[in-house]
Order: structure tokens, then sequence, then C-alpha cells
């Protein structure tokens, strides 16, 4: 029984064997039946024992050792170093650098614990057929201990091509398509702009105030809102005519139309505003309220170009009241291009000390004593032209120059106070501006103490004036009022009451002092204008809060700010703005001067009158429309008007225009518009700004016209006048 026994359990392993050697093979033949060539390999001894075959397109059998030149058995190394000379040109892949020590590298990996290890290139079949190789070695010991290895070489070609394929076109997604409205991004459009070849119009649009929309409704809602804006636009043109969109960034659009014809383009204007009327209603968010600019474009034209001419005419649209639109004009071109020799000046002016320093006193209205006085700015350049502040300050904020213009002229006050105190003058405190681009400048209050250090002023002779509107955009602005504070200077909120005041938020603020805007001083006289004026000044006197008034002209003025506790006042009923030399007589005689000529008034009331107004116009004119007289006439160089006004008479002149220039529709408001007799009968007694739009023939054609006219009166004399600025828009 006991040999029967044996022989049985003998028989039971061999088939176990067997069994196993069967399995073996089915696996084996598995995981190398779409190979394009495999072998055995002993790593231990660096050996490849048999030979082994390669399948080439065509599924015939090559001896690879035949073909590299080895003969079996061979050196793994040796096989190794054949094979990469001949299958792969680039040896230098990512994926190879290891190659060169393979056999340590295997060794390694199966000590570590690791039974496999992939290898993935480009090479070359016997064909010389360009072929991606997946090469995957299996680790496995023998009974001797030894390390072996199953290499399976597969063509991976097909799968590295669409992988590489949708990599691509996950890239093209990535850097051409908007992720959130999933449409193209603007370095797709200028792709296609330029790939499409054709003239035409690029519109650009954004919305008005849309940061409002964020702030009430949340970013997730203006989100949708950007998306909602972007299928209006996408509805809105007719792609199968070439036209085509992107949404830019925040509520930032860019349309391409291929034409330059204005009634097509101003038909999309129109189609896209009525679909957006319907946004804000069923999204339940603020009325929406686009603007657009247009500029032509042309193959021979930089995309760049176009695009900023389109956003510099849908910032015109922004203040026109008839419109929502505007087109890129001759005018914005000249416009921009005294912008850029102004930008490219800059540093050259600043070096040359260009920028000069003027002072408007402020006196206290008990006493008529000088308080102090604020800093301005006048660009006088070596040829003697004088460029105002409204033009080039705004150019300035937008391209970040600004702040070496606030430091030059924080600079420049700080050594004219030491200069005078050295001196032996008794010295005000003279305030100067710092625009909100300089606000988000973190170290901008240790930059001004460092500088007032170098000069040895104390900072309490240099204030810093803060804009309302900066002040309360500015989140940071009461650690920054803090920090000027801590190194000694006090600060003023200038222009309160032209924006959207927040009586609430000057104890947040903590500002010394508080400067009524114009705008406000204008109203006295007025009930509500008198009764605004004097609750703003008692809160901010219960608050410790000094009051200045700007823009003081009249006696009236004066007497109502002096009954009510106003500390100071700054105008022209007191001064003018002087330059330094004149500013330091005032200083050495502390007394008020207000006998100036009417031709002084006039100039200094227009000169503060176009300082906000950026756009340059064809011609200006200013009468005095009491007397009937014409007192000056200035017309743009490039602007022959072949009937320019030749009469010293105002009245003769406006009764020409209206019946040899202006369209007949509009003849009648035209007159009544220019009359005399009636804006003496309506002239009131503070100033006054009346705008009017209407249509002349120009050179045989129409032109769209714009009157801007402010009725003013100057201290101490009874005539009134009008300044006239005349503007063509299309």
């Amino acid at each position: 029984m006991s040999n029967l026994e044996d022989h049985g359990a003998e028989s039971a392993r061999v088939k176990q064997l067997q069994r196993a050697l069967f399995y073996e093979s089915q696996f084996r033949n598995a995981i190398v039946s779409d190979a394009i060539c495999f072998f055995d390999a002993n790593i231990t001894k660096n050996i490849i024992e048999t030979d082994f075959f390669y399948k080439d397109d065509e599924n015939n059998f090559i001896s690879v050792p035949d073909y590299l030149g080895v003969i079996a058995p061979c050196q793994f190394s040796d096989f190794i170093n054949k094979w990469a000379e001949l299958m792969i040109p680039d040896t230098t892949q990512k994926n190879l650098t290891d190659l060169s020590v393979l056999r340590e590298k295997l060794i390694r990996i199966f000590e570590e614990g690791r039974r496999e290890y992939t290898i993935n290139y480009w090479g070359e079949n016997i064909n010389g057929k360009r072929i991606f190789f997946h090469q995957l070695f299996l680790l496995t010991k023998n009974e001797f201990n030894e390390i072996c290895a199953l290499s399976i070489i597969k063509d991976y070609t097909k799968s590295k091509e669409w992988d590489d394929e949708y990599l691509t076109s996950e890239l093209e997604k990535y850097a051409y398509e908007d992720p959130i409205t999933n449409g193209m991004n603007y370095y797709k459009f200028k792709e296609k702009v330029v790939e499409e070849a054709k003239n035409g119009s690029i519109i650009s649009l954004d919305i008005h105030s849309f940061k409002i929309i964020n702030s009430i409704c949340g970013i997730s809602r203006g989100d949708d809102v950007i998306k909602a804006i972007w299928e209006c636009i996408r509805f809105g043109i007719d792609s199968r005519n070439g036209e085509f969109a992107a949404h830019i960034n925040a509520d930032h659009y860019i349309i391409f139309i291929p034409t330059e014809n204005k009634e097509e383009i101003i038909s999309r204007i129109k189609s896209i505003t009525l679909a957006l009327m319907v946004v804000s209603v069923d999204l339940d968010v603020p009325q929406l309220q686009p603007y657009f600019g247009v500029s032509y474009w042309s193959p021979a034209k930089k995309i760049e170009l176009a695009y900023n001419e389109s956003v510099t005419a849908k910032h015109n649209a922004k203040f026109s009241q008839k419109q929502n639109y505007d087109f890129f004009s001759i005018e914005d071109t000249k416009r921009l291009v005294a912008e850029k020799e102004m930008m490219d000046s800059f540093e050259e002016a600043l070096a040359r000390k260009e920028f000069k320093i003027w002072f408007q006193p402020k006196y206290t209205p008990k006493t008529h004593k000088l308080e102090g006085a604020e800093a301005l700015v006048r660009w006088v350049k070596s040829d003697g032209t004088i460029i105002s502040p409204g033009v080039f300050i705004p150019l300035f904020e937008r391209n970040n120059m600004i702040r070496n213009l606030d430091e030059y002229i924080f600079r420049n006050v700080c050594m004219l106070q030491k200069k005078w105190l050295d001196e032996g003058k008794n010295i005000v405190p003279v305030s100067v501006n710092l625009s909100r681009v300089s606000l988000y400048y973190k170290n901008v209050a240790e930059q001004y103490k460092h500088i007032a250090e170098i000069v040895k002023i104390d900072p309490k002779y240099v204030p810093i004036e803060i804009t309302e509107t900066a002040a309360i955009t500015n989140e940071d602005v009461s650690t920054l009022a803090d920090n000027f504070h801590k190194f000694g200077f006090s600060l003023i909120m200038d222009d309160f009451g032209s924006g959207y005041s927040s009586l609430a938020s000057l104890n947040l603020m903590h500002f010394d002092t508080l400067k009524l805007d114009k705008s406000l001083i204008d109203y006295i006289g007025n009930y509500s204008g008198n009764r605004l004026i004097e609750h703003t000044i008692a809160l901010a006197k219960e608050l410790g809060i000094k009051i200045t008034a700007e823009g003081v002209e009249n006696e009236t003025q004066v007497n109502f700010l002096k009954s009510i506790g106003c500390d100071n006042i700054q105008g022209f009923f007191y001064s003018k703005p002087v330059n330094s030399d004149d500013y330091s007589i005032i200083l050495e005689k502390q007394e008020i001067s207000t006998n100036h000529s009417n031709v002084d008034m006039i100039a200094d009331h227009l000169f503060e009158f176009n300082q906000s107004l950026v756009r340059t116009e064809l011609y200006s004119t200013v009468v005095n429309i009491t007397k009937n007289i014409i007192l000056d006439y200035t017309e743009q160089h490039d602007w022959k008007d072949e009937t320019a006004i030749q009469e010293n008479d105002y009245d003769i002149s406006v009764d020409r225009i209206t019946n040899e220039l202006v369209c007949p529709e509009y003849q009648e408001d035209f007159y009544n518009f220019l009359c005399r007799e009636n804006l003496l009968k309506n002239f009131t007694t503070k100033n006054e700004t009346r705008i009017m739009e209407y249509e002349r023939f120009y050179q045989g054609e129409k032109r769209h016209m714009r009157i801007i006219m402010n009725l003013f009166k100057v201290p101490d004399s009874d005539d009134k006048y009008v300044y006239l600025k005349v503007y063509t828009l299309i």
C-alpha cells in the first residue's frame, strides 16, 4: 500500500505541475498575444539565452538578434545598446534616462519589492516606420534564485496619437475657451480675426457699474449675468455672416462684424441692448446699462490698436446723453496722439521741472486771516504751452504715472515750506492732493514721512487731501488714515458732496477736515441747499472735524458760511490760485487780495471750467452777453469753417449761423438756445452749464454737433458771460 500511495502522490504532483505550467503558458500567451516582440532574459547573469523574433506590419517574423547584429545567446546589456542604436533615433527622450544602466535599474526595482517596470518611447520598427513603443518588464526569480525578466514590446502608436490629440484639444480648450461662457476668449478672438482677414468693425461692450451686481447679488449671480449677456450677444449677431464675439473678462466683451456700414452696426447694438433689458427681469438684478464703442479694422491694422480705439469710443458713449454707443473718430485719434506725447514726455518734464506748484489760499471768514493753502499743479512746457490738470491728471491716473507726480508735488511743497520757514516767514499748512492710485500703495504713508524727514519739515505743515470717492472705494482707507496720523500728518476729505456721500462713514475714516465741494456751495441761497450744508457742518463739528468750503465766489456765500461756523474758505472771492512767488508775498502780508481785473477773473473761471473737459473742442467762444460783445473766438486749426465768425456782434453772429449753417429742422431750437435775450432773462446768480445737440452743414455734409454752454459771472462785476464749446459727435 505504501508504494501505491507514493506513486499516487507523485502522480498528483505531476498533474499539479502540468496544470501550473498550462496556466502559466495560457497567461503568457494572453499577455504577449498583441505584442510585436517579446523575450526572456536572465538579469542576474546579464544574458538572453534564446533567439526571439519581431513581427512586422505584414505579420512576418524577423529574428531580432540577427537584425541587430548579435547572436543569441547574447548579453542583455549588449542587446539593449544595439536596440537603442538601431531602433531609437532619439535616445534623449525623458523616459530613456536610465537606458544605459537598465540592468542595474531592474535589479534595484526587484530588490525594492516591485515586479514591473515600463518604458514608453518613440522609435522605428524594422521597416523604418515611426512607432511608439510600450516596453514592459515582468520580473520574477527562477529556481536558482536568479532575477529573470519577461520583456514584452507592444505598438502603442494609435493610443499615443489619440492621447496627444486629446491633450492638444484640452490645451486648446484651456487656451482659447472662456471658462464662464464656454465661448471663445480674447486670445482666440484675435487669432480668428487675423485668420478671417476681412475688413470690418471691432465693437467693445461693457456694463455700467457692473460691480454693483456682484456686491448686491453675489459673485455666483454675477457669473449668471455674464453668461446671460453672452447669450444675448450670440443671438444678437449673425454667425452665418462671419460675425463672432468673445468674453474678455468681468463684464467686458468684444464683437467683430465684417462691415463698416454704420446702420448695420447700430442695428446689432440695438438688438443686443434690447435683449439685455430682459436679463435684468429674468435674473432679478439691477437694470443692465450697456455701452458700446466701435472702431474700424483692416488686416493691415493691429487688433490691439483697434480694440483700444473701441474702448476709447465706449468711454465717450458713457458721457453721451443721447445714445449708448460711439464711433472712434479722427478727434479721438488726435487726443490719443496728444496723450501718447504727454506720456512719452512725462519723465523729461519732471526732470525739467515743468510741473509748477501753484497755491490757492484758505482764509478764516470771521477774521479774514490766512489759514492755509492747497497746492495745485500746472504743466508749463518749455515752449510756454500750458496743459490743463483736467487733461493730464486723469491720463496719468489711468497709466499709473500719477504716483511719481504725487511724490514730486509733495516733495516740492515740503521744500518750499522749509525754504519759507528758514526765511522767517510765518508759514501755514499747505495741503497736498493724494490720487486714488497712490492710495493703493501700502507704504505710501511711510514714503511721505521719509520725504518730510529728509527735507526736515514738520508733517503738520503738509496735510494730505484725499477725495471722498477715493476714500469710500478704498477698503484700507482707515488703516491708511491711521498710518498718516501716526506720522504726524492731518487728513482732509476733498470734494465732499460730489459723490455718494456717507455721513456715517466720516467717523470711521478719521479725517481731520471736511472740504465741501463747490457743487454744494452753489446751492447756497436755496432753502434745501442751505439746510443740507448747515446740518453737514453741524454733524462734522460734533465729530470734531473742521470744515473748509471750496469754490466760494461771492459775499452772500461767505456770509452764510460764516454764520453757520465754517472754519475756512477757499475760492475766487478771496484769491485765485497763484504761483509760488505771489504766494510768498501773501505769506509776508497775511492779507486778502481780491482786486483782480475782469479779464483775470474770466480767464481763471474758464481755466477751472475746462479742467473737467477732456475732449478737444472744434471751436470755442467767450461772450459778454450783457454788452453783446464777443470777447474771444478760438477755432481748431484743421476745422475750416467757410463762414467763420467775423463780427464782434453776438446777436448778428447767432442770426447768421442759425440761417446759414444749421439744418432747418434744428434752427428754431438752436436760436432759442443761443438767443441773448433768453439768456439774460433766465440767467441765475450761480454758474450754470447747459448742453444742446443739433445738426449743421459742413463742407456739403451733415454733421452731428454738441454745444456745451457755461453761463457765469465774476466777482465785483454786474456783467454776465457765456462760454461756448462746440464739438462734432459723428
